[in-house]
C-alpha cells in the first residue's frame, strides 16, 4: 500500500497512467474515496476509511496506490503509519511546480470562477501590499501559486515525510520501481518505448495571453510562515536538492 501524496502540478496524471498499465495495480488519483475513485469533493472518506479500503484491496491480491488525495497530511500520514502503508511526498522542481500551479489558477480565474478569484485575492493581496510589490492580477496569481505549493510541501515535510522527485521517477526505471514497489518481472511500458506524458496545466493556459508576473521579485520576497518562521522557494530548493 502506497500513498504518493502531492499538492499537484507534479506529473501525477502521467504517473497514474503508467501505474494503471501494470498488472495487479489498483490506482486512485485525485480522489478521497479509494473505492469509488470519484474526484475530490465527492464521496469523501475519512483518512482511516481510505486506508482501510486500500488494505482491503491489498488483501484481495492487488497492489493499491493513491496519488494526489490532498487529504490533510498529518491525518493521512498517521492513518498510513497505523496500517503499515507507505506515505511519501511527490515533489518537483519548485519553480516548475509553482509555474504549473500559476497556470492552473489562472485558468480557473479566467473561466469566471468567482470562488477561485476570491481565494487568489484573499491569499495574495496583503502580501503584495506589505512588500510594496505592484498588486496586478498576474502578481496576485503567482503569489497564490507560490504560497499554495510551498505551504503544502513545507507542512508535509515538517512532519518528517520522505519524498521522491517526479523527474527521477519518470526518467529512472530503478527509481520508479523502488518508489512504487514494482516487481522485477513486471515490464513498465514507459521505459520500453511507450513513454507517457499527459496533461500539462501550462500547455494551453490562458496565462500565455496575460502579462507576465514579476517572477524574480516574487520568488525573492514571498514566503510562507509556519511555526513562527518564514520559508521561501529558495529554502525549498535547498531542502529538496534542486
Amino acid at each position: 500500500m502506497i500513498v504518493a501524496e502531492s499538492v499537484g502540478f507534479a506529473a501525477t496524471h502521467s504517473l497514474t497512467e503508467i501505474l494503471r498499465g501494470l498488472p495487479g495495480y489498483e490506482v486512485a488519483h485525485g480522489s478521497r474515496h479509494f473505492e469509488a475513485k470519484t474526484p475530490i469533493g465527492q464521496d469523501t472518506q475519512t483518512p482511516e476509511e481510505f486506508v482501510a479500503a486500500m488494505q482491503a484491496s491489498a488483501e484481495a491480491g492487488n497492489r493499491p496506490v493513491a496519488l494526489h488525495t490532498l487529504m490533510p497530511p498529518h491525518q493521512l500520514k498517521s492513518a498510513c503509519e497505523a496500517a503499515g502503508a507507505d506515505y511519501w511526498l511527490l515533489v518537483r522542481n519548485p519553480v516548475d511546480q509553482v509555474d504549473s500551479c500559476f497556470a492552473w489558477a489562472t485558468a480557473r480565474v479566467m473561466e469566471g470562477n468567482s470562488g477561485a478569484f476570491l481565494q487568489v485575492v484573499n491569499e495574495s493581496l496583503a502580501d503584495l501590499v506589505n512588500k510594496g510589490i505592484e498588486a496586478t492580477l498576474p502578481n496576485c496569481l503567482y503569489t497564490f501559486a507560490l504560497k499554495h505549493v510551498l505551504g503544502y510541501n513545507f507542512f508535509a515535510l515538517g512532519l518528517g515525510t520522505s519524498f521522491h522527485k517526479t523527474e527521477d521517477l519518470l526518467a529512472d526505471e530503478a527509481a520508479f520501481r523502488t518508489a512504487f514497489a514494482v516487481p522485477e518481472e513486471a515490464e513498465i511500458a514507459h521505459f520500453n518505448g511507450g513513454s507517457v506524458h499527459r496533461r500539462s496545466h501550462r500547455a494551453e493556459s490562458p496565462a500565455r495571453h496575460m502579462a507576465d508576473p514579476d517572477r524574480e521579485t516574487l520568488r525573492a520576497n514571498i514566503a510562507v510562515r509556519l511555526s513562527e518562521r518564514d520559508y521561501s522557494i529558495q529554502d525549498m530548493n535547498l531542502l529538496l536538492g534542486y
